[in-house]
């Protein structure tokens, strides 16, 4: 579902984006013709609009940040599963131990373990889903950082460029592309070399 929002935000932004460029190129009658007007680094006119994109598995493969954040994630990931396991064992031992007294107990006692066997699964189902909530925050949050790296790194690598717009290509997302306006290599290069200031 969110792969299908996504792909339709990306026809709707290329269909803006066309549409700009239509009126934009069909208006002969300005007097700025051959001209650019500009805010800051944005330009709001311009006659031809020029598309570059980045590949986001190229990015995700050669960032280092990106890299950082995916083995910081894996690593949560693996304190949780490790967490879940160790509960789940000795619920399962609290059980087991249960059962071999069963033939020994009390009706008493046997409603007793089974409330007590009733809370304690209560108690892992409240802690998983806790601790889910808490990977995906974490990894919601991490991925956030990346993105509004490469966001601001755009920003500056385009100062110069002049590029209208600059698409992430994930999988899938597009039917055609020219790997002539493929800025994933310069963008890789420019990120890492910002990252590694940044460290220092």
């Amino acid at each position: 579902m969110k792969n299908v929002l996504l792909a339709i935000n990306v026809l709707l932004v290329i269909a803006v984006a066309f549409l700009l460029y239509k009126q934009l190129n069909g208006n002969t009658k300005t007097p700025h013709t051959g001209t650019m007007l500009s805010k800051g680094n944005d330009s709001t006119m311009r006659h031809d609009a020029i598309f570059a994109y980045i590949d986001m598995d190229s990015i995700q493969q050669h960032y280092e940040l990106a890299k950082n954040v995916e083995r910081e994630v894996e690593r949560k990931k693996s304190a949780i599963t490790a967490e879940l396991d160790r509960m789940d064992k000795a619920f399962k031992a609290k059980v087991g131990g249960y059962q071999q007294q069963s033939n020994s107990m009390t009706e008493e006692q046997a409603l007793s373990a089974q409330r007590d066997v009733e809370a304690n699964q209560a108690q892992i189902m409240e802690k998983r889903q806790s601790l889910m909530e808490e990977y995906n925050n974490f990894l919601a949050s991490r991925n956030m950082s990346v993105k509004k790296k490469i966001e601001e790194f755009l920003k500056t690598f385009n100062a110069d460029k002049n590029f209208s717009f600059i698409f992430a290509d994930d999988p899938g997302l597009f039917y055609y592309k020219d790997t002539t306006y493929d800025i994933t290599p310069q963008v890789v290069k420019g990120l890492n070399e910002q990252y590694a200031k940044e460290k220092k």
